[in-house]
């Protein structure tokens, strides 16, 4: 049997030679032994692993093997993982059209309309949540309806966006090594060209938080999407905060409510066939006009509570009237 051919999401790979799956159609997310007639094709990959650590000396990188990328981190404990662990995680071959993968209609079309030119868009969720699925599925699909070029930096590149996206549509796809040359690298894109689109991928820092905050706020033309772990939408969008206080303090909130457009809170859960499906239980819609000056005004006073009422307003007026009513 191919590894190819075996359905999970993630591998670990010990270096005495173990090696375990998760995310399995039959072992859900239990840790189980990879069976034997895969064993010597993990050992290829193993060896690739290492290879590609030893010659870049990062801790977190991709790799390709038969044709599947993986996205690799390791983790050096103090008894089992004494010695180097690597934590594979599939990487999807292609990215998926935003309307095709479970987001709600209204939302989905709202935020591929072109009307939505400028702004912070978050996707949030615990992790495992299909938020760097669904991101990257919102940046291909609007270039390959818009057109304009995006320019994505991540740590590292997960999804498959490098190229051509459309008839009019391009993205430049660049990881970067260490979250505090986000700034830099964002400078340098603009100097060459002035991207529709700006992906940062995961915020995990401090740099990222107050730069993903400061490059949204930097034109009338250009969208920042990034993802954001939390575990429901005022946590994150406080989360958030709490690491842009520690470059630009009480500035943070202000740019935060200048700057945002769009949060979209997300989960994944099973059918009853086992089958992953996308759940929205929360999203928090900012269009750019005099209608959402309270809204703007909680968010920068810090009042994030109350944008609750918010979200259940909302979600009642587009059940009754449709996308139109935000």
């Amino acid at each position: 049997m191919a590894l190819k051919s075996v359905s999970f999401t993630d591998l670990i790979l010990h270096e005495n030679g173990e090696a375990f799956m998760k995310g399995c159609d039959s072992c859900g997310q239990k840790l189980v032994h990879c069976k034997d007639d895969i064993k010597k094709e993990i050992e290829i990959l193993h060896g690739d692993v290492l290879r590609v650590h030893e010659e870049s000396g990062r801790h977190t990188f991709r790799v390709m093997h038969e044709d599947i990328g993986y996205r690799v981190a390791l983790y050096e404990g103090v008894d089992w993982g004494s010695g180097k662990v690597f934590f594979l995680r599939k990487i999807q071959e292609k990215v998926e059209s935003f309307t095709k993968i479970g987001m709600p209609e209204g939302l989905s079309k709202w935020l591929l309309d072109e009307k939505q030119s400028k702004g912070l868009v978050l996707f949030t969720g615990a992790q495992a949540s299909g938020k760097t699925y669904s991101a990257s599925s919102l940046v291909a699909t609007r270039l390959s309806t818009l057109g304009g070029h995006a320019v994505s930096f991540e740590n590292p590149a997960e999804m498959p966006l490098d190229g051509k996206h459309g008839e009019f549509g391009f993205c430049f796809q660049a990881e970067i090594e260490r979250e505090e040359d986000l700034a830099e690298s964002i400078e340098r894109s603009h100097r060459l060209a002035s991207p529709n689109i700006i992906y940062i991928g995961e915020i995990r820092s401090k740099h990222a938080a107050s730069e993903a905050l400061r490059v949204s706020l930097g034109s009338d033309r250009q969208i920042v999407v990034a993802t954001l772990h939390g575990f429901d939408l005022v946590a994150a969008l406080e989360r958030l905060i709490t690491m842009a206080r520690e470059i630009d303090g009480d500035v943070a909130s202000q740019n935060l409510a200048q700057g945002l457009l769009a949060v979209v809170h997300q989960q994944l859960d099973q059918d009853e066939n086992g089958k992953k499906v996308l759940h929205v239980p929360q999203f928090l819609l900012v269009p750019f006009n005099e209608n959402y000056k309270g809204v703007r005004a909680k968010i920068q006073n810090g009042e994030l509570a109350g944008l609750q009422e918010e979200m259940r307003e909302q979600k009642n007026r587009i059940q009754f009237a449709g996308m139109g009513a935000i």
